[in-house]
């Protein structure tokens, strides 16, 4: 038995009054069998164990003269001549009898005096609860070892109840899987049923009984609410009275007037109000969803009125207040989508359309949603009353978050912009103001900013959203828009700062403040370690970000991870795989419309090509593209028309403007330099140089430099002085603790210098042939210890050879050990 609670027993019998009250199942009757075993001796104690047959409970309790008197009144209510007796044996004794009342409801005496005379000691379900650590020890003699986190969950399910815990536990017994079996341990089946409606809800009167039927349907009961379902009378003070009679009805805390249920009672009152009188349910839940739409309460009206099949009301109470936002974006967006899963397809009418519509969205489907949307138009354009402004508003914005998910930018803007305008001109109606609409147009138009390229109007948007998401306290769109807003400004060149967005973002989910961390943020991180030459870090986040939940943002992500895997392989020399990888995003996306996303997804391509020697190709690429006026396409074009000896495009002066990306100003002066180099002019190809290293030193963007021309990677040689004031140029230390420079950007071998050369991933094969080379093992030796032929050793040595940027094999196996790909050498060990 629990030590405590007998210490409180101990304790109360002090007194001439100790009230042990609480209804079936928490243990009175063997709290004070307990506690007699071990009383044994020090007092006289008599039982009376009141039932149906008992004769006279008053003349029962005058019969005793003296010691403790223990009243077991079982599940009869103390009627008031026994309440009167009792009083008078309390006042008149002089402390001889002290009495132990157990009893499921409170007796009619008043305790109010007696407590300010402290004549009374009162133990209540409060108190008989199981605490943690005891129902620990109670799982424990049931031979059940629990984890903490399922322990946590069955006390929460039962609430503590003594007999709920015992019959988990029998329920538990055997079971291979607890979490699962308390995830299906109900109150409305087996043995704990059959105990609620026997002890419990059998023996309330017959109006109580009513009174629970009818309230169970909702999650919480409060006195209007009430009024409503019964069709009777009811304050706060009724309620108050039955909470205190009943423990499986308690005040919610924090509130003034509402209670709510014991979620095993709940349980059960549920199945059997449905399994006596199922037309009631259906109409009370009706009731309810009225009254929770009057009162303002429009997702537990969606939700009654859906119970009560009522689809037709849920879907107008959705739309209405322009609840339909919550489906795509805040708190209630899981729970939306899940009751709104069956919505009925045939359903008529413009609300029901335009949840449909909504859902489509919130599942990806462009198509579908338009489809809705083209219905709720017609079913408003044939409605020939005044229908509400609600139903036009949700077309007009949920028609801007189709099209901002599209490809056409410039329609997606236009559409985003006319939503916004129709908000505002409404927004006198409270409704405008939800926290879940400014943080859909919020999305919406950073996301149509950002493919545009217009780097500080989609960081106004989306650090818009970042604002609203805190304040509502919306942690999921939070993290999204902070994942964003880090891949805009990393596009922008602002790297450190966008490492500063994106760890907050990660911070969110690893403090548990959002399920996981979110794709965007992921994304934005690999773009970070890319243009950083940090090669290991961005593959890893690369996989990371492919396996990620998708969002709404998915074309635009999956369009950067295109990018972000198409220049780890150029910078790794795989230049053919980085093209197919680049045309197959190109076709993904669709590039026939203009845009800085997917015009860049065009001059990689273009890169590329220009890496392969193939510059003519790359005009071609280039030249048909709808962003070919770009300053970044005609940099490219201009490269590849050098190259091929063709008229090079006019530079133009905006490469050097603030609102173009970091990486395009770094590129012109590459391109400059390169020029110069070319001509003879060595001065000013230093001087051009130069003005790219500082412009990237803030940043450290060192990927431009590893993709430059030959002639501008041979200027920054390990020991030259561009290197030597520029020492951020060298990648930082690999995680293991290897040193590591920025990558080559997979030219002809020996073009880099080695502090330019990155640490290519190398097959496990390559490894080992690797280390055969350093032990200075011939072709065939080393064929001959692998069990393959010569040819293959071949293939392993040119790969190696090219991924080391290295024309020999003692240069390549020198460079492993710089880099740390081999063991330290024993001299250096």
């Amino acid at each position: 038995m629990r030590q405590r609670l007998l210490d409180l027993v101990s304790q109360g019998v002090q007194r001439p009054l100790t009230v042990v009250s609480a209804p079936a199942g928490f243990g009175k009757t063997m709290l004070l069998e307990s506690w007699e075993n071990l009383s044994a001796g020090t007092d006289m104690i008599s039982w009376i164990a009141l039932d149906a047959t008992s004769e006279e409970p008053s003349a029962l309790l005058e019969s005793v003269l003296d010691g403790v008197l223990v009243v077991d009144c079982g599940d009869l209510t103390v009627t008031a001549e026994f309440g009167q007796t009792l009083h008078r044996l309390i006042h008149g004794n002089a402390g001889r009898v002290r009495i132990v009342l157990l009893t499921r409801s409170d007796p009619p005496v008043p305790l109010h005096l007696y407590r300010l005379a402290g004549t009374v000691a009162e133990i209540r379900a409060t108190d008989l609860v199981f605490t943690t650590e005891e129902a620990t020890e109670l799982m424990r003699l049931q031979n059940l070892d629990l984890a903490p986190a399922d322990l946590a969950v069955l006390r929460e399910r039962t609430g503590g109840w003594p007999a709920g815990l015992m019959f988990a536990a029998m329920s538990l017994a055997g079971k291979a899987d607890p979490a699962e079996a308390i995830r299906e341990f109900r109150g409305d089946t087996g043995n704990v049923a059959a105990y609620l409606m026997s002890e419990v809800l059998d023996a309330q009167p017959p109006a109580l009984r009513e009174f629970l039927l009818r309230t169970c349907i909702v999650d919480e009961v409060q006195p209007a609410l009430a009024r409503a379902l019964t069709g009777r009378p009811c304050d706060r003070r009724s309620l108050e009275f039955i909470a205190h009679g009943n423990s499986f009805i308690q005040p919610v805390p924090g509130s003034d007037e509402s209670y709510t249920y014991q979620s095993l009672f709940r349980e059960f009152l549920r199945t059997q109000v449905m399994f006596e009188r199922p037309t009631l349910t259906l109409a009370l839940h009706r009731i309810a969803a009225a009254w929770f739409a009057q009162n303002g309460q429009r997702l537990e009206a969606i939700q009654h009125a859906i119970t009560a099949r009522r689809w037709r009301d849920a879907a107008g109470y959705l739309v209405e207040d322009l609840d339909f936002a919550r489906l795509l974006v805040g708190r209630h967006r899981r729970r939306l989508t899940t009751v709104f899963a069956d919505l009925p397809d045939d359903l008529e009418g413009a609300d029901a359309a335009i949840v449909r519509a909504t859902c489509a969205l919130a599942e990806y489907d462009v198509a579908r949603s338009t489809s809705e949307l083209r219905r709720a138009r017609d079913w408003l354009d044939g409605d020939v009353s005044t229908p509400s402004r609600a139903p036009e508003l949700a077309i007009t914005v949920l028609q801007a978050v189709s099209a901002s998910l599209g490809t056409d930018v410039d329609t997606g803007l236009d559409a985003v912009l006319a939503a916004e305008a129709a908000l505002r001109a409404a927004s006198r109606e409270p409704a405008i103001a939800r926290p879940e609409l400014r943080l859909l147009m919020a999305g919406c138009k950073g996301r149509i900013l950002l493919q545009r390229g217009d780097f500080p109007a989609a960081l106004a948007a989306f650090t818009e959203g970042i604002a609203v998401a805190e304040k509502a306290g919306v942690h999921e769109a939070l993290a999204d828009f902070l994942g964003m807003s880090a891949l805009a400004e990393a596009a922008w060149g602002h790297l450190r700062r966008a490492a500063e967005l994106a760890a907050h973002a990660t911070a969110l989910a690893e403090s548990g403040g959002q399920p996981e961390e979110p794709q965007s943020a992921i994304v934005a991180r690999a773009w970070i370690s890319t243009d950083r030459g940090e090669l290991t870090e961005a593959k890893d986040l690369v996989h990371r970000a492919a396996e990620a939940a998708p969002t709404h943002d998915a074309h635009v992500l999956a369009a950067a991870l295109a990018l972000i895997r198409a220049r780890l392989l150029r910078g790794g020399g795989e230049t053919e795989y980085a093209g197919a990888e680049l045309r197959a995003a190109s076709n993904s996306y669709g590039t026939q419309h203009g845009g800085w996303l997917n015009q860049s997804l065009i001059i990689d391509e273009a890169k590329t090509l220009v890496a392969q020697h193939l510059p003519r190709e790359a005009i071609n690429v280039i030249e048909h593209s709808p962003g070919r006026d770009q300053v970044g396409s005609l940099l490219v074009l201009r490269r590849a028309a050098i190259e091929a000896g063709e008229r090079k495009p006019h530079l133009p002066p905006a490469a050097t403007h603030r609102t173009v990306p970091l990486e395009t100003q770094v590129d012109s002066w590459l391109v400059q330099a390169a020029e110069s180099l070319r001509t003879g002019d060595s001065g000013r190809g230093g001087l051009c140089l130069e003005r790219a290293l500082r412009l990237a030193a803030p940043e450290q963007l060192r990927r431009p430099f590893t993709e430059a021309a030959p002639s501008v990677q041979r200027m920054l040689q390990p020991t030259g002085e561009l290197l030597t004031r520029h020492p951020w140029l060298r990648a930082p230390n690999h995680p293991r603790g290897h040193d590591r420079a920025i990558g080559s950007s997979g030219h002809q071998p020996g073009h880099a210098p080695a502090d330019l050369t990155r640490a290519v991933p190398l097959t496990c094969k390559e490894h080992e042939v690797l280390g055969y080379l350093a032990e200075l093992l011939t072709t065939e030796e080393i064929a001959t210890t692998m069990y393959v032929s010569v040819n293959t050793v071949r293939s392993h040595v040119r790969s190696i050879l090219r991924k080391l940027n290295a024309s020999r094999r003692n240069e390549a196996v020198r460079r492993a050990w710089e880099l740390g790909l081999l063991p330290a050498r024993q001299e250096e060990a």
